[in-house]
């Protein structure tokens, strides 16, 4: 059975993003560590990091 489609709204956006050497192994480092994937790990911080500043 196929999924059902999201609305435009609720769909993740792509973007490139560029990281130093050293964040980049450090991030698949926790990533294998935690079993989660990069795109998972980047949004949690981002959700940490943006809510922290209001």
């Amino acid at each position: 059975m196929a999924r059902p489609k999201k609305d435009n709204g609720e769909k993740c956006m792509r973007k490139d993003v560029s990281f130093e050497p050293e964040q980049y192994q450090k991030l698949i480092a926790y990533c294998q560590k935690e079993e989660r994937s990069i795109s998972w790990v980047i949004r949690k911080a981002l959700e940490v990091f943006l809510c922290s500043d209001t």
